[in-house]
This record gives structure tokens, C-alpha cells and sequence, in this order.
């Protein structure tokens, strides 16, 4: 029993050195027809890269003996290339003329104008507020942890706290409602606190530029997706002077 296993373990292993053997000339074999097919192909393409040059040369010196005999001069002749362009802009200076024509205002006029006839002096700042401590009271406790515990006193504490904040604003989102939901609500505090938010958010593509000193209302932001001009969020409301 022994002697047959050794017999067969031997014979394995004769097979596997031979077909080691046997790959390894195959691969050597397919490596030397790459080399000779690749400097095959190489010479191909310098014997064409040549003959360009040479029908190039010969249609230059065509051209050189024609200029000469019109000119009958043996001044050194101008050689024309005719290059051809790889793209082309329509109208790319026109283009870009319109560009700077209608956004090459006076940021900081337009700025004052905007404050003199589009902000208002009269926001609910109380509203504001309670919408801005409601909002903060949420985020205290985290929606996450609202939405996961489903823990009916946690909830109840919670909407007698909100209501306790502002009657006015919480009864205007649950009114009606046969059941609270929390994600709603956040999105209502979100989009009531922009309405009456008395900053004047103004987007810039510049880092350099900043008008923050002009009001204490402003809040001046960086965008990367402006090219020129500014935007202006006010009240929940894009005023867009910018190319994006």
C-alpha cells in the first residue's frame, strides 16, 4: 500500500515538472513572436512615417521652384504649412465680451440697493426665536434617538416642552394632525425659520471677497459653483446675479 502511494506521488510530480517545462517554453516562445511582430509593426510605421516626410519634401520643393521662377529671384522662400485646428469656439470673444458686460457690476451698490429696497426692518424677530429654540431643543435630543426609543413619555415630554416654547407656532404645524411626526416637523421649523431669518446670505466664487462689513445682517459664503457675480438668500428667497 505504501509502495503504491510513493509510486503515485512520484509520478505527480514528474507530471508537474513537465508541465512546468512545457509552459515555460510555450511562454518563451509567444514572448519572441510579441518581440518580432511589435519590431515589425515599428518598422511599418517608420517606413510610413518616411514616406510622408519624403512626399512632404518633395511637395515643398514643388511649391520652393514654382515660387522662384514667378518671383525669378533667389530670395529664400516662404513656406505656407496649412494647419489644420483640432476645435473650434464660435464666437468666443463675442461671447465672452457679453460675459463681462452683464456681470461686471458694482458688487457693493448692488448689495446697498438690495438692503434698501428688498430688506425688511419689521421681521417677527419673537417667531424667529422660538422657531430657532425649537429647532435647537430637537437637535438636543437628536431625531435619531426620537425615531429609534419610540418612547411614548419621551415623545409626550417632548411636544409639552414645544408647545411650551410657542403654543402658536406648534398648534400651526399640529393642528389637524391625527399623529406627530418628528421629521416633518423639523422640515416646518427649517422652512418657518428662513422665512422670517433676518440674515442676508450672499454666495460668492471669490474666497478674496467678502462683504460682511457692509451690514451686521450680511453673512457673506463661499461657492466654488460661481464663475462671476454673486447670490443672494434672503427669506427663503434666491436672488441669482451670477453665471453658474
Amino acid at each position: 500500500m505504501d509502495f503504491t502511494l510513493v509510486i503515485v506521488l512520484v509520478a505527480l510530480a514528474l507530471m508537474i515538472v513537465i508541465l512546468f517545462f512545457l509552459l515555460k517554453k510555450e511562454v518563451s516562445d509567444i514572448n519572441k513572436k510579441s518581440k518580432v511582430y511589435f519590431i515589425h509593426k515599428a518598422q511599418e510605421y517608420t517606413d510610413s512615417i518616411n514616406r510622408k516626410e519624403e512626399n512632404i519634401g518633395d511637395t515643398k520643393q514643388e511649391k520652393n521652384n514654382d515660387s522662384n521662377e514667378s518671383n525669378g529671384s533667389n530670395e529664400l522662400p516662404v513656406i505656407y504649412l496649412d494647419k489644420k485646428v483640432n476645435y473650434e469656439i464660435k464666437d468666443l470673444f463675442k461671447m465672452m465680451k457679453i460675459i463681462d458686460e452683464k456681470f461686471s457690476f458694482n458688487d457693493i451698490k448692488l448689495i446697498k440697493y438690495f438692503i434698501e429696497y428688498y430688506v425688511s426692518n419689521d421681521l417677527d424677530s419673537e417667531r424667529y426665536n422660538s422657531l430657532k429654540e425649537m429647532k435647537k431643543y430637537i437637535d438636543s435630543i437628536g431625531i435619531y434617538n426620537i425615531i429609534v426609543n419610540d418612547d411614548e413619555d419621551l415623545l409626550k415630554k417632548m411636544l409639552n416642552d414645544l408647545r411650551l416654547i410657542n403654543e402658536d407656532v406648534f398648534m400651526e404645524f399640529y393642528s389637524g394632525k391625527e399623529s406627530f411626526d418628528i421629521e416633518d416637523f423639523c422640515n416646518f421649523l427649517d422652512y418657518e425659520i428662513g422665512k422670517c431669518d433676518p440674515t442676508i446670505y450672499i454666495y460668492v466664487g471669490n474666497k478674496k471677497k467678502n462683504y460682511d462689513k457692509i451690514d451686521s445682517r450680511i453673512k457673506t459664503i463661499y461657492s466654488k459653483d460661481i464663475f462671476k457675480g454673486l447670490k443672494i438668500v434672503y427669506l427663503n428667497v434666491l436672488y441669482d446675479y451670477s453665471l453658474s
